[in-house]
């Protein structure tokens, strides 16, 4: 019985510690990879299958699963190490750099575009295709980027990689948008406002409209009968 391809997918964490490739497997390994970025960039992601890619490669489908499992897993390791590509890069920035989080982002822009300003291959793959694969797969890759994206500033870490990922953005209206948002960030928290409490309800009337009860009443009968007033 052949056991689907997917329940043969190993997590792209283990793939670490599989044994170590050959120079062939290597280099075999890395035509897959780039044989399936140019595929990408001529088909949709829906277009491309083993099939193509054998023909492309001129390599038969059972040589690529030695390899990959299937397409998501290809795409999968595409993305680590693009991901692991960048992530380099905005490390090799010096830790006593007084501007290091913009050079970190200057270096994360670097490693995303082209020459003529547009986003790599390997980085429209990951902007459009990362949601699309399984979750077993997508989880390392969504890790790695949220990291990236803390590293690069911090708690406005979305923030940051939706503009760094703008290639109509360069840089300096990068760092402008994002000097914006470090204001909002760091400025005093305005003192939130007290509550004004109505004031406490009357429950009697004022003493004008107080009216005694009939038993208090004194009338100049009863007056007359009590005599006059001691000391009087």
């Amino acid at each position: 019985m052949q056991i689907p391809a997917r329940l043969l997918r190993v997590h792209m964490d283990n793939r670490s510690h599989r044994p170590p490739l050959t120079d062939k497997q290597r280099e075999r390994e890395e035509r897959i990879l780039t044989a399936t970025q140019t595929l990408m960039a001529t088909y949709s992601r829906d277009a491309l299958t083993m099939g193509k890619l054998s023909i492309a490669l001129r390599m038969g489908t059972g040589t690529i699963r030695r390899h990959f499992v299937d397409i998501d897993s290809i795409l999968a390791e595409i993305l680590l190490r693009h991901l692991t590509a960048v992530a380099k890069a905005i490390g090799n920035i010096p830790r006593d750099d007084p501007n290091r989080r913009a050079a970190q982002r200057a270096a994360y822009i670097e490693a995303t575009r082209t020459g003529w300003g547009g986003l790599s291959e390997a980085h429209l793959l990951l902007i459009r295709e990362r949601h699309t694969l399984p979750d077993d797969l997508a989880k390392p890759v969504e890790d790695m980027r949220q990291l990236i994206g803390e590293t690069l500033a911090g708690e406005n870490a979305a923030i940051a990689l939706a503009l760094l990922d703008t290639p109509e953005l360069a840089a300096p209206q990068i760092e402008a948008m994002l000097a914006t948002t470090d204001r909002k960030e760091t400025a005093p928290a305005a003192k939130p406002a007290q509550p004004q409490h109505p004031a406490p309800a009357t429950h009697k009337p004022p003493y004008r409209h107080w009216k005694l009860p009939k038993r208090y009443k004194t009338t100049r009968a009863h007056e007359a009968r009590a005599g006059p007033a001691i000391g009087g």
